[in-house]
This record gives structure tokens, sequence and C-alpha cells, in this order.
């Protein structure tokens, strides 16, 4: 491929130099493409389930609108309606639909964009697509495609996609949840077609410059450039830097061609552009991926399944850094939604802050920063805006930017506080007993517990899934117990053990965990993988608590004395360096950020000690029992 320097009108195209798409296409379902079969996707329709003996029925109101009247195991002697008619149901759990492609699409997973959902689907923003076109009637996109323009005819929106790579892309970015096919990061917001590619995916770097400040010009707040070539284009970057300065986030591929010398691939290397490096399903460096100084950032790029452009109904796996492209595109849309006002910098800025590490500690020419991650993106940075502490009496204290949302103080308890765990979005929160039950608060859901049930040893943990509709408890004998969505994969209910497990942390995609006991030794369940353990060795007091690194490269381990034991995560700090780790002030629990760049380690008389980027929020007053447990509000 050539290179071009100057902005042509579409008449002179002889004079200008060629950019293409690089993606592997590695299977299609729902419609042919050539001599592909076509295959149908079956819906899975999940069962509804009583729920602990809840009851409900409507009953008129005084003004005649109905009421929903609920009881605990039997219909209030209040209710007309219930009492008189026996219309008293069992109050069944639903679930969310959907779309019965998206259980295949593990980058969404792997990247934590359900997480951010309950915050923003990226209502609002529009991203132009510049590439082959997008098929505007896909049944994923249908209503998301705006009327954008075809630098390759000279004529027509962009739907023309004679290729199918940027229909996958926007799929990728924007796919509707309608019940049909898949999911997209950002399913809310608008895409803008530009189609500078032809169906052979190839075009011209003056026609790329063009679709950028078109797209600027006509309120694009992020625009996915999936192509690239390796010789530079000063007036391509030229558009590129008049984009960046009216608030537009340019995102772009690092390039395919690492297997085959690794050369420098623009627009990517521009500085002003957000390059993009690709991982697979275990959030390993994809050989084809380019590395260097500029890479910024990794997401999903091996064979991720979207939208395809020559039916309505088609789809395919395809490989490649323009399928992680869109992955980010979609992370910088959700941004842009929560903070408007940010500009492109700072949309940029959050994206790199808040990625999950991976690879060597700290920004790496072969991840970047490390992992999108869209759902922390939304939320804040890695340096944490505030904190919960909750007492063994059901206290919780709120610390810095960390909003109370109730709790158990004061109310008579069959046993003690023991865990809790944070909403997705730190909007709630849920509590959990030893006798395994689970109270909720703020925009908590209560999915189920324990409550009522025998339990051979008491309840010692729980954590949230990735989506926060359901959790898991975990009980001293490694017992796990699952609820909502929460999939069980595995427990050492059954084992005999050296010593009592404690504390349970699941991996960023939800299919998994690990979880501790009090000698160290480490469990790892479904995706979670053995990182090493402290099962071997004397240690001078029992561990106390576990917390992992998203990125699922690694975790630590706390012990009562507030010595760390890190496992390919970076060490931070102990309390062992501090002079008040003594006593009462003894290591309870550790958690830590996303992006492992800190964590904090609780101690029984309620200080959170923070280590590496952590700030100090000091110590929750007043709670009226030891400490038990610590939520972050990153």
């Amino acid at each position: 491929m050539q290179g071009s320097g100057a902005l042509n009108s579409y008449t002179s195209r002889r004079q200008r130099a060629a950019v293409a798409l690089a993606a592997i296409v590695v299977g299609v379902v729902g419609a042919s493409v050539g001599s592909s079969s076509a295959h149908a996707a079956t819906p899975v329709v999940p069962q509804s389930t009583a729920s602990h003996g809840h009851l409900w029925a409507l009953e008129p109101g005084a003004d005649g609108r109905p009421v929903v009247v609920r009881a605990d195991a039997a219909p209030r002697a209040s209710s007309r309606l219930g009492a008189a008619s026996g219309a008293f149901e069992p109050d069944t759990v639903v679930h969310a639909l959907d779309d019965p492609l998206e259980p295949q699409q593990w980058g969404l997973a792997a990247a934590g964009f359900r997480g951010a959902w309950p915050a923003t689907t990226g209502g609002g923003v529009i991203v132009a697509v510049i590439d082959t076109g997008v098929r505007r009637t896909h049944q994923d996109l249908a209503g998301a495609v705006l009327p954008g323009i075809d630098l390759v005819t000279g004529s027509g929106d962009g739907s023309n996609d004679q290729n199918g790579h940027g229909t996958h892309v926007a799929g990728i970015i924007a796919a509707r949840r309608n019940g049909v096919g898949g999911t997209g990061g950002a399913p809310g917001v608008a895409i803008m077609p530009i189609r500078v590619l032809d169906a052979n995916g190839s075009g011209y770097t003056s026609d790329v410059a063009q679709g950028i400040i078109y797209a600027t010009d006509h309120g694009a707040r992020v625009v996915n450039l999936s192509l690239g070539g390796p010789q530079p284009s000063s007036s391509l970057q030229t558009a590129i830097q008049y984009a960046r300065s009216h608030g537009v986030v340019v995102v772009a591929a690092a390039g395919n061609y690492g297997a085959q010398g690794n050369p420098i691939v623009y627009p990517g290397a521009y500085p002003e552009a957000v390059a993009v490096a690709a991982v697979d399903s275990n959030l390993q460096h994809a050989s084809f991926s380019e590395t260097g100084s500029y890479v910024d950032i990794a997401a999903p790029g091996v064979n991720v399944l979207s939208d395809w452009g020559n039916a309505d109904n088609a789809y395919a796996w395809a490989s490649g850094t323009s399928m992680a492209t869109p992955f980010v595109s979609a992370a910088a849309a959700l941004v842009v939604a929560t903070h408007p006002t940010f500009t492109s910098t700072q949309v940029i800025d959050q994206l790199e802050a808040t990625a999950t590490d991976l690879g060597a500690p700290g920004v790496d020419p072969v991840f970047g920063a490390g992992l999108v991650n869209p759902a922390l993106a939304v939320q804040g940075g890695g340096v944490g805006t505030g904190l919960w502490v909750v007492g063994a009496n059901g206290r919780v204290r709120a610390l810095g930017g960390a909003h109370w949302y109730g709790d158990l103080a004061g109310m008579h308890l069959s046993a003690p506080v023991v865990a809790s765990s944070p909403t997705p979005t730190h909007n709630g929160y849920w509590l959990a007993t030893a006798d395994g039950h689970v109270y909720a608060y703020g925009w908590a859901h209560h999915y189920g517990d324990m409550a009522g049930r025998t339990l051979w040893a008491p309840i010692v943990a729980m954590a949230a899934t990735p989506s926060g509709h359901g959790y898991w408890l975990l009980a001293a004998d490694g017992g796990v117990f699952s609820f909502g969505d929460a999939q069980f994969h595995g427990s050492t209910g059954g084992m005999r053990l050296n010593a009592p497990v404690l504390d349970l942390t699941p991996t960023v995609s939800g299919h998994g965990y690990w979880f501790v006991a009090a000698d160290g030794g480490v469990f790892c369940f479904g995706d979670a993988k053995f990182r090493g353990s402290t099962g071997a060795m004397h240690l001078w007091q029992p561990v106390a608590s576990m917390t992992a690194a998203a990125s699922g490269q690694g975790y630590w381990l706390v012990a009562r004395d507030g010595g760390i034991f890190t496992f390919g995560v970076p060490f931070h700090g102990s309390l062992a360096t501090r002079a008040a780790a003594t006593g009462p002030t003894s290591g309870v629990r550790i958690r830590a950020f996303a992006n492992g760049g800190g964590y904090y380690i609780l101690t029984a008389a309620g200080a959170a000690y923070p280590f590496g980027s952590a700030r100090n929020f000091g110590v929750a007053q007043g709670l009226g029992a030891p400490a038990v447990d610590m939520m972050l509000v990153p």
C-alpha cells in the first residue's frame, strides 16, 4: 500500500493512495456468504421460578388505580382483594431476555460492558464508522443507522456495504438489544456510516480524511477507523487533529502485521488517534496484532461475532485489530454519554486510566494501558472516590464520595453480618449474614439467599456478578451458592480442607472465581487461573482475605498481621510497614482497584489503609462493632 500527502477531490482518484481494512473472516451464521451454509440461532428461554414464599396481588386503590400488595408468606389481613378472592400468587422471577447470540460474544463479557449498561448504553452519542459502509436494514441495526455519505461512488448515504466489514464493525459498537442476533458494546448509540472502502476493502487516504472532517462537522463524537496502511500522511493527521480540536475521539486499529515484520501502521500511529491492539479470549496478545510505542489500549479481537453486511440476518466471526477497535469506540461513546462535557483528551485519559493492566506492569508496547474497561471508565478512575465499611452489626459507614443507601443498624439479627458486595454501578449494595440472609439496599435487588436452609458451615463471603443481576455466597467449608445470573462453577464443599476458606473474588467475565483458605491455599474454578498460593509456606499469621486484578493475571492475599502476598500482580505495600499494624488493627479484608493500581487493607477497627494509587479516607467512626468488610467506589 502507498501513502498520500494531500486531501484531493473525488475526481482525482488515480492520484490518491490506498488504505485497507485488515480483518480475517472465520465464519458466518444466519445467512450465507459465498459457499458458507446458513445456521439458525435458537434462543434459550429462562424458566421462571418462585421466590422463597413471597406472594403478591393487585387490589383497587382509593383512586381506582390498581395497587401492588405483597406478603411474605400469607395474604395480609388488610388486603381486600387478596383476602376476598384468593388472588394472591407466588412472586415469580423474570429474566432479561438477552439477544440469542449474546452468550457467544465473549468480548462483551471479557471487557465487562454489561457493568456499564445500568449507567448508560450510549444514547444521544453519534459514532462515525468510516469503513465499507453499514447495512442500515440489518435486523440488529434497524433504527441505529443515520444517513451518512458514500465517498467511494460520490453519491449515496453510506448504507451500501458490498464487503460486510463495516456492518460487522457497526454491530460490535451498536447492535440493538432487540431479542434477535447479538448486542453491541454501546447499544444505544447512533451510527453514522461513511463509506471510504470498496467491495474489496480498499480505499484512499484522502477519502478517509474527508470522512473524518464530514463526521466532525455532522455531530459525531467518536470516529472509528478499522483500517490503515504503512505510509504516513501529514494531511490525514491534520484531519485527525481537526476532529480532536472539536471534541471528537478518533479510534484506530493498531494493525494486523505483527507476524509480518510489525511495520508501523497509520492512522493508528498518530499520537492524536487511540491505537487499539487485539487480545484473544484468554486476554493474551493476538499473534497478528501490531506492537510498538504507539499502541494505546487493547480490546477483544479474535473470533469476534457480529453482524455482516450481505443480508439482514447475516452474522460472522472475524479476527483483527479491526474488531478490537470498535470495542474501544463503544467504550468511548459510553464515557461521552455519561460525561458529555468531556473534551476528547479527557475521554481518552479516562479510558486509559481505567484500563485493566495486562502484560508488564504499567503501559507497555503490547497492550498499551491494558484491556479497555468500560464499566470502570463510566464510573471513574483508578484512585478511588469513596468506600463503604461494614460492621458485624450490619452498620454501614460511607467514606469519601460513597453514598449511604441504608443498613441493618438497630435491627435484631439472627447472625452477625460477615460480608458485602456493591452493585457494578455502585448505586447500591448487599449485606450477608453468617446464616445466609441477604439484604439489598439502593438499586441492588434481592435474588435469593440461604435463610432458613441448613448450612454445613457459616457464610463467610459474597460477591456480585459483573452484571449486578446475581451474586455468590461462600461458606467456610468452600460451599458456593449461586443466585440470579450467578453461575455455579464448582466448590470444595465435599473436600477435606486443611483450613477454613475466608474470601471469594470473581473473574471479570463472571465465568469463574477464586477463593482462599486461612492457610493461604487458593482454589480456582471456571475461567479463574491459578497463579500461586501460600498453602505450603509457614505463615506468622493466617490469611484473612484476597482480591484479584480484573485482568485475571494475578491476585493479592492479606494475612491477619497485614502482610501482603502477591501472585502475578504488583506489590504496593503492607501493614507491616505501618507502625499501627498491631492488635485490633490487623488485616480483615483487602480490596483492589480493577486496574491493579492500588488497594485498601481494612482493619477490625474500621480503618481502610490505602496503598498504591488509593486515596486515604481515614477510619469509619461509630461502627459499634468490629469491621468485617469494605466496598470500593472506583
